[in-house]
């Protein structure tokens, strides 16, 4: 065929992205946001439970403030490692692939854990726990980006992330029903319990989780990315206009896996994106350092302030999660991405600050000073979520395919390093200061800092283009445009 023929018959071809363009949303993204986005569900089952059962651990095993901190910090050092990982495992052997052995392994390292008759052992089991939260995370912003349509993507992302308030709440009642205050916990029961929904997702996904059709697609796979989209025209009753799509313009180059990785590490890292990747990582890293660092913190600080209703407020406060994901979700639908950014670090500085005011003054002196600490505690939960939402949705956007995975792996993996050591931090501010209060002055001063950073980042409207690599225009970032 002469090659005018052959292009005309290339343009007369959709892309991929606009086919589930038009099938829209439907049961086939909201069986994968369950299927998939229960990543989440296990993540926050897992994460507040351990934070949970350190003072238990440490009235049983003799531990020190330092080991009771490392413990936790053990499992975010296994977040990040699993983070940084998942991209370059993500792209070799598949999305679904990571999130289904995501979930076998935080069943088997939760179930072990609790037969553990030695912190150390416990600790190790912890980390390896948390290596398999890590790499399912990525593999699911990518899959979450890839088959939902560009409208509906910030809904798609406060849902699924939803599901992480629903595990806080299902371990809250577990520990609700153990003992109210956390003072005598059954941690061995706690964590064999709190492994049972991995078991149930891991049983699910392996049966009916599918595979992204652009990464299919991209790796040359069309067969399957065909029999995937027609799958999703069937349960959205919307057929695609076509199955004979567009192949993807990115060039599909096969090696190791460190080839790969390396690929796509410096694409991240390019100059075209290098000032994105360090801006998205610093707002993740803080945001992650609140959010986490809180999650610790509070179950060894509430029972100080809120006598006898320690566990029933931590129920409340995962509860306070819906309002910040459906914040979230209003801002990412009618805000631009940088603004909505912009909205939830000054209600997060302000959240902060009266957390301290309140709990400097302590409820017992006036009503005024239980006012501040109710809407610190509540603010604190409540609005990280529309940054996990708005920055973790733009992580995901801002790269190509091949480095996609990557790309979000990082911004998740510099949350996870501020996870890690924010459990350290707040040990060590107590033990040199003699307050909490100081940990919270820093995270105030962090989130006011990312303020100033944020300016630094595009405007996006959409996943980046495969075909090629738009730069930013360094004289005025508001005219780049990915499609």
């Amino acid at each position: 065929m002469p090659k005018n023929e052959d292009q005309e018959q290339v343009q007369s071809k959709e892309r991929l992205q606009d086919v589930i363009e038009g099938m829209g949303m439907g049961p086939a993204q909201i069986a994968w946001g369950i299927l998939g986005g229960g990543i989440w569900l296990a993540d926050g089952a897992e994460l507040l439970l351990v934070s949970s059962v350190t003072r238990s651990l440490q009235k049983e095993w003799h531990l020190t403030a330092v080991m009771k901190g490392l413990i936790v910090s053990a499992v975010y050092l296994g977040i990040l490692i699993g983070n940084a990982a998942s991209g370059g495992c993500s792209h070799r052997f598949g999305r679904r692939e990571m999130i289904v052995l995501s979930y076998c392994g935080i069943f088997l390292c939760g179930f072990v854990s609790a037969a553990c008759r030695a912190a150390m052992a416990f600790m190790i089991m912890r980390f390896l726990g948390g290596i398999f939260i890590g790499i399912g995370q990525p593999a699911w912003l990518s899959i979450s980006a890839e088959i939902t349509p560009a409208y509906w993507r910030i809904p798609m992302a406060a849902v699924s992330q939803s599901l992480f308030v629903v595990g806080e709440m299902y371990i809250s009642f577990l520990l609700m029903m153990d003992d109210s205050n956390m003072q005598f916990l059954h941690w061995r029961v706690l964590l064999r319990l709190g492994a049972v929904p991995s078991l149930v997702l891991f049983t699910l996904s392996m049966s009916y989780l599918n595979e992204s059709p652009m990464f299919l697609a991209l790796k040359g796979r069309n067969k399957e990315a065909r029999s995937v989209v027609e799958s999703m025209g069937r349960l959205n009753k919307s057929p695609p206009s076509t199955l004979d799509f567009e192949k993807p313009c990115a060039e599909v180059r096969e090696g190791t896996l460190f080839s790969q990785m390396s690929r796509q590490m410096t694409l991240v890292f390019s100059e075209e994106f290098i000032v994105c990747t360090f801006v998205i990582m610093s707002v993740c890293f803080t945001l992650n350092m609140v959010y986490f660092g809180s999650l610790f913190a509070f179950p060894q600080v509430l029972p100080m302030l809120m006598h006898g209703q320690a566990a029933s407020e931590l129920l409340v406060g995962a509860l306070w999660e819906l309002p910040g994901l459906a914040t979230g979700l209003l801002l990412g639908i009618t805000a631009s991405r940088r603004n909505s950014l912009k909205v939830y670090l000054t209600a997060l500085t302000c959240s902060i600050v009266c957390f301290i005011v309140g709990a400097h003054g302590h409820p017992e002196h006036g009503k005024l000073m239980k006012v501040f600490l109710y809407i610190g505690y509540y603010g604190i939960k409540c609005v990280p979520n529309i940054g996990f939402i708005v920055a973790y949705q733009m992580s995901a956007e801002l790269y190509p395919t091949e480095a996609r995975s990557m790309g979000a792996g990082l911004a998740l993996a510099a949350g996870r390093l501020a996870a890690m050591i924010s459990p350290l931090i707040y040990e060590a501010v107590v033990i040199w200061t003699g307050t909490y209060l100081v940990f919270f002055l820093l995270m105030a001063t962090m989130s006011v800092s990312n303020l100033y950073m944020v300016d630094l980042l595009p405007e996006i409207n959409g996943l980046q283009s495969d075909s090629e690599v738009m730069p930013i225009n360094k004289g005025n970032p508001e005219r780049i445009q990915v499609v």
